[in-house]
């Protein structure tokens, strides 16, 4: 990367002087300064330097609170928030023992991205300097590190990355390692090597890969293959994370599971209906399992998507209603669920399609 200047605010602002006025001494622009502890940032608007504070502050919320790395020594980190020509969205590099980064603010979505990824390599930085080594971090670790600081600020992000993660073929580790993966891979690489460490290990490994060690290197140290280690942890990651809100495919394929029921009546296990278990509710068996569908459906149903909501409800009063309604009103019950299921399914189809549709 080539060297950057350090910016000067004060020269920009002159520079940018509408024309055809007598030139006379410029006006002193408003500098606003903000410390939270990774870096010092700084800005002509305050609004947009309060932004990128927020971004920094989560970074250093989420490394200490939940990874549990003590606070940085030694070297510091400036981010600059300057939309200056010629220069990437982000662009940093060591100069005078810290880190300067340069943040061109833009469009919310992606000025949220640039700062996050600004903490990021401030941070990282800052871990390579104290210890006298040039910032080497991998690039995963960096949109690892940044995926997590918009997950402080945004708690759903996770969710939707994982859900899109489960829809998709895991990319090469080589891929994600070098941080030419999804955003979404390395952060689901950072969380498979935290539940792969001690949490006593986790802090150190962390500041190891800031200051330039390979997370394959790491890896082969504990006899591991990368590329298996990768696939297999990203698998049983997705599998065992229950998500905080499901998709609509998510929410009907968990329909279907809890309103079939697998009791053996006599033949052997055999999968039923709703009403054609109402006969047998007496027998204990089947008085219990229709219990513990209602306890899992009163605990799950928050979680599921708005357009299968009627639908859980509508199995919800059937489940209330099975021991003591009579036989005709359950009928009635099932047959209103039924109705809430395929209507559900019906504007499922349609949502599907309308973003299925390229856009204009």
């Amino acid at each position: 990367m080539p060297a950057l200047p350090v910016m000067c605010l004060a020269l920009a602002a002159a520079a940018a002087a509408p024309a055809g006025k007598e030139a006379g001494p410029p006006d002193a622009p408003r500098v606003f300064f903000a410390e939270p502890k990774i870096a010092t940032v700084v800005g002509e608007r305050q609004a947009e330097v309060s932004f990128a504070m927020a971004h920094l502050s989560a970074l250093d919320r989420y490394l200490e609170y939940v990874v549990g790395v003590p606070p940085l020594q030694g070297s510091g980190a400036r981010v600059e928030l300057a939309d200056v020509r010629g220069l990437a969205p982000v662009e940093s590099r060591p100069a005078a023992g810290q880190m300067l980064i340069v943040v061109r603010p833009g469009p919310s979505a992606d000025f949220a991205d640039r700062c996050a990824e600004a903490a990021a390599r401030a941070w990282a930085g800052r871990a390579a300097l104290s210890a006298g080594v040039r910032p080497a971090a991998e690039g995963w670790l960096i949109q690892a590190l940044a995926a997590e600081t918009l997950a402080q600020l945004r708690p759903a992000l996770p969710d939707l990355w994982f859900r899109e993660a489960s829809l998709s073929a895991a990319p090469s580790f080589a891929d994600v390692a070098a941080g030419k993966a999804p955003v979404r891979e390395s952060l689901l690489l950072w969380r498979c090597l935290r539940q792969e460490l001690p949490a006593r290990e986790a802090p150190a490994a962390l500041q190891d890969l800031a200051r330039g060690q390979s997370l394959a290197a790491l890896l082969k140290a504990r006899s591991k293959s990368p590329e298996s280690w990768w696939t297999l942890m990203r698998t049983e990651l997705l599998l065992s994370r229950p998500p905080v809100s499901l998709g609509m495919r998510e929410s009907s394929e968990a329909l279907d599971d809890i309103a079939a029921f697998v009791f053996d009546l006599g033949a052997g296990d055999a999968v039923f209906t709703g009403p054609e278990i109402v006969p047998h509710r007496r027998l204990v068996a089947v008085r219990q399992g229709v219990e513990i569908r209602l306890r899992g459906l009163r605990r799950e149903i928050i979680r599921q998507n708005p357009v299968y909501h009627n639908a859980w409800r509508a199995l919800g009063v059937w489940l209330e209603r099975f021991q003591e309604g009579e036989p005709a009103e359950l009928d009635a019950l099932w047959r209103e669920f039924e109705r809430e299921r395929a209507e559900a399914g019906a504007l499922r189809a349609e949502i599907e399609a309308a973003l299925a549709q390229p856009a204009r």
